[in-house]
């Protein structure tokens, strides 16, 4: 089995990655999917999201929030419409005063 962790830095506060992936509306806007069922604030521990995606946004991504411990560490699981679930980790480490580095694995 291959696994991969992609990591990156990025020219942004840890701050404001934090809350570009832990604010569902936020996270709609920036990966250009709509809402359907979302808190209406920072996502916790358990809580369910669910975004739709693709032509007509009808297609449902399913996220369970499994771990928050903020702002370094989100775990997803997350159901995608063809029937695979994938478990995310998404780490935030601060690296200077406005870049970060971000893995997703």
């Amino acid at each position: 089995m291959l696994q991969v962790c992609p990591t990156d830095t990025i020219l942004a506060t840890a701050q404001r990655v934090w809350d570009l992936v832990s604010t569902p509306n936020l996270l709609a806007q920036w990966s250009d999917t709509r809402i359907i069922q979302a808190p209406h604030r920072e996502i916790t521990t358990g809580d369910r999201l669910v975004l739709g995606v693709g032509v007509g946004r009808r297609l449902k991504v399913r996220f369970l929030v499994k771990e928050v411990l903020r702002p370094r560490r989100l775990a997803l699981q997350i159901g995608l419409p063809i029937g695979v679930t994938n478990h995310e980790v998404i780490e935030i480490s601060a690296i200077g005063s406005e870049t970060c580095r971000v893995t997703f694995n």
